[in-house]
């Protein structure tokens, strides 16, 4: 059996499985092939994450390039 076979097949046992399975399936192999194509998709914690950085950086709530290194610079010569 080829490995085209062998998918077809397959697929054809997920026709036959209740629709939660079904929908799992699906839902896995979308993944699968989002992941082969280099997609990621954020879940609702990652994106709420971003959503606070984008805050901080509209409202200043950062370290300027100079207090970094002015803080590594004192650190590294203890």
């Amino acid at each position: 059996m080829t490995t085209r076979e062998t998918v077809e097949a397959l697929i054809e046992q997920v026709s036959e499985l209740p629709a939660d399975a079904q929908a799992e399936f699906l839902n896995s192999l979308l993944e699968m092939r989002a992941e082969q194509a280099g997609i990621y998709h954020l879940d609702d914690e990652e994106r709420e994450a971003l959503a606070r950085s984008a805050e901080d950086v509209r409202h200043g709530r950062f370290a300027s390039d100079a207090k970094v290194e002015e803080t590594f610079a004192r650190y590294r010569g203890a």
